[in-house]
């Protein structure tokens, strides 16, 4: 007898493995003045950033020891379900997927509402989100964690055209969202202002769907704060699978061997959709420079996590539009399909290949540098460096950046760009410094 599927593709077949997921930014604001019975946020005095590791792969993995980490909210987290299109017809085998996952800490008082939009492949639940949210919800704000446009459960309930990565259609479908999960928590919540965040791949849709609200003017976002962001998405995905390609010996086609050999030896976890979660990270990390691993394997870890956060995307948007690209157009997909046949199949897709087979057809006919300037913050740099609301925070050695992207990035947001010396991709978001900048920035 079948059993029915209990879960999204790649968390169901690959349990051992978590994705290390590129995108930490934030975005809030906070009012002028409190409203009568609001509390009045506080500035925060910013702490020595005595963050400890110089290596950014090391930085990107283990993130911030929990010495170092941020005072953090312990209000219980609500998590919501929106029915986006109530009339779409979901294949049977997205079961688990009766709407939308959304969740949000909510204060007992008047105060200003942060939508925070999370990176690569994760959802709302995920541990760094659940963090940042704890952290900006312990500093006095209303907090709403919002899946990435390439999670499959938005891509499934929310989004217009099921293939995410162009910026202006993902932020009318972020954008449709926030309208919805804002007019239904106003009903029950006293918000003040409203505000707008997203890291790495996040705080990419962040700068487009901020444009989109400084036309249409329905949330009135009042601050943006951009965590670790692709300076150009297109550039940055290549970079990150060029981080497996290059360093994992054979390729794709040694993945077993790979995460047998390699991940089981330095993870004692993988169960978050946005970072390895060790269970003590101090002993992970010595651990993890007693072995041979060196900054190559590292790479392909980060590298590999990607690949699999891509794989679940493609085959969900596959399955989706019916396109026939890794599973048959023709086969009902069903709780009791068996996965294990399509797995190999979309953890050999690159991005590269969604790019150019996929994304390019839909979006632009033969692939061309029209689709890949696009996808480039430059696409709005005069927006975003005339806009005195839009702030930007990151690492001088994060590692999704190529040579000139940080200077580009200086360039666009100029006086509103804090550059922190170390910290590799999202690994230093979490620190007390780190924290500090994010808040008060919000109640400038």
């Amino acid at each position: 007898m079948m059993q029915k599927n209990d879960g999204p593709l790649l968390l169901r077949l690959m349990g051992k493995i978590g994705s290390v997921m590129f995108a930490c930014l934030l975005v809030a604001a906070c009012a002028t003045g409190p409203e009568p019975g609001a509390r009045e946020i506080v500035r925060r005095d910013i702490p020595a950033f005595d963050y400890p590791y110089d290596n950014p792969w090391i930085a990107t993995v283990l993130r911030t020891p929990e010495s170092q980490l941020a005072p953090r909210s312990e209000a219980p987290r609500r998590d919501a379900t929106l029915q986006v299109f109530p009339d779409r017809e979901v294949p049977e085998g997205f079961w688990y997927y009766r709407g939308l996952n959304y969740s949000y800490f909510a204060q007992p008082h008047p105060a200003p509402m942060i939508f925070m939009i999370a990176g690569t492949g994760a959802d709302s639940r995920s541990g760094l989100m659940d963090s940042l949210g704890r952290i900006l919800h312990h500093a006095g704000f209303h907090v709403v964690l919002l899946p990435s446009p390439t999670h499959s459960n938005f891509i499934v309930t929310a989004s217009t055209t099921y293939l995410p990565g162009n910026g202006p259609q993902d932020a009318a479908d972020l954008y449709r969202v926030m309208r919805m999960i804002h007019g239904e928590l106003s009903r029950s919540l006293e918000i003040t202002e409203t505000h707008l965040a997203g890291y790495s791949l996040g705080a990419w849709h962040a700068a487009f769907t901020a444009k989109l609200d400084e036309e249409e003017k329905a949330l009135n976002f009042q601050r943006v704060l951009l965590l670790s962001p692709p300076l150009s998405l297109y550039h940055s995905l290549v970079t990150v699978e060029q981080f497996l390609l290059n360093n994992l010996p054979g390729g794709i086609d040694s993945l077993d061997h790979f995460l047998d050999q390699a991940i089981q030896r330095i993870a004692l976890v993988f169960q978050n959709t946005d970072a390895m979660d060790f269970s003590d990270e101090d002993y992970a990390l010595q651990s993890l420079l007693q072995t041979t691993f060196g900054d190559e394997r590292l790479a392909a870890a980060v590298g590999l996590s990607f690949r699999l956060a891509s794989a679940n995307m493609v085959f969900t948007a596959d399955v989706m539009r019916r396109m026939g690209y890794v599973f048959p157009r023709d086969l009902p997909f069903r709780s009791t399909t068996p996965l294990g046949r399509y797995l190999g199949i979309s953890l050999r897709v690159s991005f590269l290949d969604y790019f150019d087979d996929v994304f390019s057809a839909y979006y632009g006919g033969e692939p061309g540098l029209d689709l890949i300037e696009q996808s480039s913050l430059n696409s709005i740099g005069e927006y975003l460096s005339r806009s005195e609301k839009i702030g930007m925070l990151t690492s001088r050695d994060d590692i999704i950046l190529g040579p000139g992207d940080l200077e580009q990035l200086q360039a666009l947001f100029g006086e509103r760009a804090w550059i922190f010396p170390q910290g590799g991709h999202l690994g230093s978001l979490e620190h007390r410094a780190v924290a500090a900048h994010l808040v008060n920035f919000f109640i400038q």
